[in-house]
């Protein structure tokens, strides 16, 4: 009987944490990331800080670069920002990776479900580990809701850790540019729209676009992803492998991830501390 009291106890205080962490970290009104994360070498490798970016913007927030001018409203108000961090958790033979929110005062508000993986490689190791762990920030189903009051109340989250540091500053110039986002602009060259493989069950190696003469690019499907090629010259142009996100594609010897939008294909990458998304065939 006590067992079963505790049992109850203890669900009742993950439920209140949860509903904590949901509300509160509404009140926040945009998310930053950093270029390189502590336990990387340089920044964006392995494309994990692109891809934080990627997955924050997919589950509703408003992502800011930090190369750019803040708004108006954060420039008055420095705690409308939090700071997300990935933090690698030691673990034997997994690779263990957890999504940190910080507020002004650095303390941890929320942290996510520990995301893990058994990949040897990297790479794919990093990013299956992160997207396991951004599930359960999906589930917060954020939505900003603004306070009442223009100063950010203290916060009392039961995950607080971090010391708040004496004072921080932040010069933000008045003019608020818009989300930086690069149009797709059409060019000559004439793709067939190519649907995204199954990443579980790869396709078997075969022609996906029509032979028309007009065409100059040539895609087939491997059991990886995709190829692509030039028509004249039989030359492979890119080698694309698909991951574990449908649609989302890594790109052999380039930075950044490849996707369809619209009826072209786009590589999305950072570059002097930028989000660039360009054509990519």
């Amino acid at each position: 009987m006590k067992n079963n009291s505790l049992i109850v106890f203890c669900l009742l205080i993950a439920f209140q944490n949860f509903t904590f962490a949901q509300s509160d970290i509404n009140n926040y009104k945009y998310v930053s990331v950093s270029d390189r994360f502590d336990f990387l070498k340089t920044a964006d490798q392995y494309q994990l800080n692109s891809l934080t970016k990627f997955l924050l913007n997919k589950s509703g927030f408003t992502v800011l670069d930090r190369s750019n001018s803040y708004p108006k409203d954060l420039s008055e108000d420095r705690c409308l920002l939090l700071d997300v961090s990935v933090e690698k958790l030691k673990g034997f033979l997994k690779t263990k990776l957890e999504v940190q929110f910080r507020n002004c005062r650095s303390e941890i508000i929320y942290k996510s479900e520990i995301g893990t993986s058994k990949q040897k490689d990297f790479q794919k190791a990093y990013h299956e580990a992160l997207r396991s762990a951004f599930e359960s920030v999906a589930a917060l189903e954020y939505r900003y809701e603004a306070r009442q009051s223009s100063v950010v109340a203290k916060d009392t989250s039961p995950i607080l850790s971090a010391k708040a540091p004496a004072s921080v500053e932040m010069s933000a110039p008045n003019k608020v540019p818009p989300v930086p986002e690069v149009p797709v602009v059409s060019s000559a060259v004439v793709v067939t729209s190519v649907p995204p493989p199954a990443p579980k069950a790869p396709q078997t190696p075969k022609d996906v676009i029509s032979q028309d003469e007009k065409n100059t690019i040539q895609v087939k499907a491997t059991n990886y992803g995709f190829k692509v090629l030039d028509v004249v010259s039989d030359k492979v142009l890119y080698t694309l492998h698909a991951t574990i996100y449908d649609g989302v594609f890594i790109i052999d010897n380039k930075s950044g991830i490849a996707y369809q939008r619209g009826n072209r294909w786009v590589r999305e990458y950072v570059s002097d501390s930028k989000i660039v998304i360009e054509p990519l065939f």
